[in-house]
């Protein structure tokens, strides 16, 4: 059960992580810029289980790691 859970959390993360980068990459603007101390800018990203989309505000209260980073 908690293999299973690890790995739908890793799919996830990943998930969020090529999408994050993917929306990063395509849009310059201000809107998605990170800033220390400030709310996520919100995203939407397919959901693992269905498919549907879901944005990061329907995570609001609940705890999330993102994690950027970049490869030259």
């Amino acid at each position: 059960m908690r293999l299973s859970i690890a790995i739908g959390l890793c799919l996830v993360l990943s998930t969020i992580l090529t999408i994050d980068s993917a929306v990063a990459q395509s849009t310059r603007s201000a809107r998605y810029q990170v800033q220390v101390g400030k709310p996520h800018p919100d995203f939407v990203f397919p959901n693992i289980q269905d498919g549907k989309p879901t944005r990061l505000s329907d995570f609001r209260g609940k705890k999330v790691l993102l994690v950027h980073f970049a490869s030259w």
